[in-house]
């Protein structure tokens, strides 16, 4: 491995508290989130994308997009489709060798093994359970194939530390695959791409640059000074302009430029569809009249004659707008303006209030400015407050720490998993962490992210979630079964250790309660023997229901019931033998 590769590949692991892993692992690690995070812009565990040893078909990474977001399980797409009513798939597939050669005879058994294995009918090799689990998720998907807007793209790389010379043989057998895999008829398109050193180098640095695009904007007025504004502007843009806004690199939908927007694309409701009659009526001239427009707010804004670059910018409000558009792309051209409020803003204060006056102006209800509250920004600086090794950075903001290089990654924590690790240790639902963030929330959404709620046992729950997941990922082979019940940890964790009852996020007794509970927590050597009580926990429940340890067992209401008498059970135990 190069000198250049060799550094960012330790950049990364220590970043990400890998440095415990072999090093052919540690790759695997730094290709995936590398070539993931140039699909999927918002962060992601490498550990639920890399693919165990032994009987993995040569796929040692994979994640499936589904509608922007990545699949976990086919509840995961279950619950999309019903919030969205149709998919948008794509397969992003992985193998990643440190050596410094393309290895004609692995490229070539990784494309028989997708044509022949995974997206086959069926399979005739043995393969591991992160596997078992893309074919399932393929599964499904084709399965709702009615519900498809399209077959989905298949994105494959072969990643290593060598230089790509365009080998004629390497050449043929890649495309020789590619054909195969579209024969398939699974698949609108087909990218099987061969990534070197400087690729993937490339792939890497991209990762920790924020978002930035350059647009030709003149047909605008510049607004007033505004208190907290460095320039504000309205005008209309043509759409042709404005998509490239919307656009990655490989022509896919920026979902991170909706972050802060109060809602996610709600699919093809009435409104929506009569965005859409708009444009394929061809009535271009009328869009702009009839359209509310688009609310841009970025954090730097650089003028060049006609030309705006924006970095770091959020759609805060035009989602809908913004998502028919870019469906119907193909049909759009430059006669076809859309109304923009462009606002240049470093203040928090400013943005927020403008995404929630926008956003109140249309029938939204309170629950979906949920991510905007007071709440969560005093979540936000309650975990600055916080010193020492039980650091952590709550990111209101997809990609808030990408460019911090002082930030180890690990330690991030998204509102996404917040709710995850809340919902599990304290809402008795671990059950339901897997599943697509916005059911979820749906479910608990009266109970957690209140404004009468402390911080205090929100930042406990995500502590518990980074230091049981920094020694999760020392466990050996065999004990990485548990893994998918990580969630059900937390809440064993949590009834086990707590010397009394759970007070409620809003009593004025919860920092005292979470203060007892982090003392467990303070250092890696303590948090290790509270994880090791708390599998011990989780496995006897296992094995009191009959369950096996397989993923979809962490699905399981009667795993829930089971891991809460018997962590009582056992905290009832330790306190008889002290007293």
């Amino acid at each position: 491995m190069d000198s250049v590769t060799q550094a960012l590949v330790k950049d990364f692991v220590e970043s990400q508290s890998l440095t415990e892993l072999p090093p052919d692992k540690q790759f695997e690690h730094f290709a995936a989130y590398s070539v993931i995070s140039a699909h999927y812009t918002e962060e992601f565990d490498t550990s639920d994308v890399v693919v165990g040893d032994g009987q993995d078909l040569n796929v040692d990474a994979f994640a499936v997009k589904v509608n922007g977001r990545l699949a976990t399980d086919t509840d995961y797409i279950d619950d999309i489709l019903e919030m969205n009513g149709y998919l948008d798939a794509e397969f992003i597939i992985v193998q990643a060798k440190s050596s410094s050669s393309f290895d004609g005879a692995a490229i070539i058994t990784l494309g028989d093994n997708l044509v022949n294995e995974i997206f086959s009918e069926t399979q005739k090799l043995p393969v591991n359970d992160d596997v078992k689990k893309l074919i399932k998720i393929k599964e499904t998907l084709l399965q709702n194939a009615s519900k498809l807007k399209s077959n989905p793209v298949c994105r494959i790389y072969y990643v290593c530390t060598g230089n790509w010379t365009n080998d004629h043989y390497l050449v043929e057998a890649i495309k020789r695959k590619r054909q195969e895999l579209l024969d398939t008829n699974l698949f609108s398109d087909v990218i099987f791409e061969p990534l070197g050193a400087r690729q993937i180098q490339a792939f890497y640095r991209a990762t920790k640059t924020s978002i930035s695009r350059e647009v030709k904007f003149e047909k605008l007025v510049t607004l007033p000074t505004i208190n907290g504004v460095s320039a504000s502007y309205l005008g209309v843009l043509p759409a042709t302009e404005f998509l490239k806004l919307l656009s990655d690199s490989d022509g896919d939908i920026l979902k991170s430029v909706f972050v802060d927007n109060v809602r996610d694309f709600q699919g093809d409701n009435p409104v929506n569809a009569d965005i859409a009659k708009t444009i394929t009526d061809g009535l271009f001239d009328q869009f702009v009249i009839r359209n509310n427009g688009i609310t841009i707010v970025a954090r730097d804004i650089r003028v060049v004659s006609n030309k705006y670059m924006l970095e770091d910018y959020q759609i805060v409000n035009g989602c809908q707008t913004s998502n028919v558009l870019f469906a119907n792309k193909d049909l759009i051209t430059e006669n076809l303006f859309v109304p923009i409020k462009l606002i240049h803003t470093v203040s928090d204060d400013v943005a927020q209030s403008i995404i929630k006056s926008t956003n109140k102006q249309t029938n939204v209800e309170e629950n979906d400015l949920l991510a905007l509250t007071q709440f969560q920004r005093d979540l936000e600086d309650f975990y600055q407050g916080v010193t020492g090794d039980t650091k952590l950075f709550y990111e209101r903001r997809a990609k808030q720490y990408a460019s911090d290089e002082a930030v180890e990654k690990s330690r991030i924590v998204t509102i996404g998993n917040q709710l995850k690790c809340y919902a599990s240790m304290f809402l008795d639902s671990p059950n339901q962490a897997s599943r697509y963030q916005g059911t979820l929330l749906k479910t608990v959404k009266e109970r957690v992210f209140q404004p009468s709620h402390k911080p205090e046992s929100y930042f406990l729950a995500a502590l518990t979630g980074y230091r049981f997941e920094m020694a999760l990922r020392k466990f050996s082979t065999e004990e990485r079964d548990i893994r998918p019940f990580k969630y059900f940890l937390l809440y064993a964790f949590r009834l086990r250790f707590e010397n009394e009852e759970f007070p409620g996020a809003n009593n004025r007794k919860i920092g005292t309660y979470s203060s007892f509970l982090i003392k467990y927590l303070t250092d890696t050597a303590e948090a290790k023997q509270a994880l090791d009580e708390s599998v011990l926990i989780v496995r006897q429940a296992l094995n009191a229901t009959g369950l096996p340890v397989v993923r979809d067992s962490a699905k399981s209401r009667p795993l829930v019931d089971a891991v809460k008498r018997i962590a009582i059970e056992r905290r009832a135990a330790a306190l008889s033998a002290t007293s």
